[in-house]
């Protein structure tokens, strides 16, 4: 039987990814760095959807549905079931019968990061918004500090998305281009998307900084 590892302060602070400003802000480490870093310092674990009683993988709430997450190591040992629920772009439950396939993709890959950080608190700092420590060695700090300038908080999360994701969000970033110079307007389309915190900031490299601007300035009038 596995021991469950315990992963507190293996994420680092060049990980965290920011896209957005004011209440539209929003710090994450994206799904895909989160399965490296398990991949790298907890082998052998993967996440895993429970099944439900008639063998599916939503299960019914009161109001809406939810995924069921767990880890499995190879060796068979599982880890206690973690629920996540299914939410819009607002974390309000969607209603059953309107859930897609497209909402329990999101959800799946929001779920094992959150279940990742309450099961082996996996980057659990960031959730609980404590600050996590730099993956810089300490022996130059004014080399590790120059190296920090030249990371931007949107490297590597166009590249962490499938192609089919990466279409689907050229065409939204090309639709706001179109509605634009309504920032309001683009900003109202670009929630309707329903986005996953690191689909938005992958659009957000497919933006001129004159757009961002605009819609960060929508977004905090709106607010």
């Amino acid at each position: 039987m596995a021991d469950i590892p315990n992963l507190v302060g293996i994420a680092h602070a060049e990980l965290v990814e920011k896209i957005g400003g004011g209440n539209f802000s929003a710090s994450y480490i994206n799904w895909a760095r989160t399965m490296n870093l398990l991949r790298q310092h907890a082998p052998g674990w993967m996440p895993e959807l429970v099944p439900t009683a008639e063998c599916g993988i939503l299960h019914r709430a009161p109001a809406g549905g939810f995924l069921l997450i767990r880890f499995r190591h190879s060796d068979g040992t599982v880890t206690p079931e973690v629920p996540q629920a299914v939410m819009d772009s607002r974390n309000n439950a969607v209603a059953f019968d309107k859930i897609t396939a497209r909402d329990i993709t999101d959800t799946h890959r929001r779920g094992f990061c959150m279940a990742a950080a309450l099961t082996f608190g996996l980057a659990s700092e960031l959730w609980a918004k404590m600050p996590l420590e730099s993956g810089f060695p300490a022996e130059d700090d004014d080399a590790a500090a120059k190296s920090v300038t030249q990371i931007k908080p949107t490297d590597g999360v166009w590249e962490a998305q499938s192609e089919e994701s990466q279409a689907f969000l050229q065409k939204i970033a090309d639709a706001v281009m179109d509605i634009m110079p309504d920032a309001k307007e683009a900003m109202s389309y670009i929630e309707s998307q329903n986005l996953e915190t690191d689909e938005k900031a992958a659009l957000w490299t497919r933006l001129d900084s004159k757009t961002r601007a605009a819609l960060k300035a929508a977004h905090k009038e709106a607010a």
